[in-house]
């Protein structure tokens, strides 16, 4: 029993590869992403994830500009608990290892639970675009995608980070080798590119066709399919003395 334990310990522990596995389950949750965002979008007016576009609306929020458009609140507390996500979860990963399979599956399990507590809520409390149960569901998912964007930006696999676009956009029409038959880099942003999009269009019909929550039943899967299977990511190296 105590070399059972021993071993799981030691699975646990070690720190996952760079490999194709590890590219699937960022792309992944570019997906997830991309559902959230188009979740969060038609309930709230605000994104989960896209704090680019949430900056933006602060500063025309400030300055009176906003004509009612959107929920200032909604925006400022999804803009606030973005970052603290990035920076809690962010900092216990620089603590744990941020490659250590055991972190890389409390983010991921946290992540999870988060978007399915705001899937509840949404199911328990009616609707509103505004009010304290708004504030507790956009705060979990903006929570929850701070979080994930902390954990893919520490893998250094800087071509899928999850989340943002933009950069992605520019990087593949830059690259001096998009023609190329074999280029990794470029392959990588492209997938991205088309994960994050996919995500968002499955989120924006699944909105139309039933609700938020059941496009966040999607994102929650997502997820969990990553939680599940990074336990079978390869590690960095075998310990010598385990034989």
């Amino acid at each position: 029993m105590k070399l059972a334990l021993s071993e799981i310990w030691f699975y646990l522990n070690e720190d996952i590869r760079e490999d194709i596995l590890l590219e699937c389950q960022l792309l992944l949750l570019s997906f997830a992403t991309g559902i959230q965002d188009a979740a969060a979008w038609p309930d709230y007016a605000c994104f989960a994830s896209n704090q680019t576009g949430n900056t933006l609306f602060l500063a025309i929020g400030v300055a009176g500009l906003a004509n009612n458009a959107y929920s200032f609140p909604n925006i400022g507390m999804s803009l606030g608990m973005f970052v603290s996500g990035g920076l809690v979860m962010g900092q216990l990963g620089n603590w744990l290892g941020v490659r250590r399979r055991l972190w890389l599956l409390l983010s991921s399990i946290i992540q999870t639970v988060l978007v399915l507590v705001a899937m509840i809520v949404q199911y328990a409390v009616p609707r509103k675009p505004e009010g304290p149960a708004a504030l507790g569901v956009i705060a979990c998912l903006a929570f929850s995608s701070g979080a994930q964007v902390a954990m893919s930006r520490s893998l250094k696999i800087t071509e899928i980070t999850t989340a943002m676009a933009t950069a992605a956009y520019v990087d593949v029409v830059v690259d001096p080798g998009l023609l190329k038959l074999h280029n990794r880099l470029r392959n990588r942003r492209v997938m991205f590119l088309v994960m994050l999009t996919a995500g968002c269009f499955v989120g924006a019909f699944a909105v139309r066709a039933v609700n938020s929550s059941f496009a966040l039943v999607w994102c929650a899967a997502g997820k969990s399919v990553v939680t599940v299977s990074l336990l079978g990511n390869k590690c960095i190296q075998k310990n010598p003395s385990r034989r």
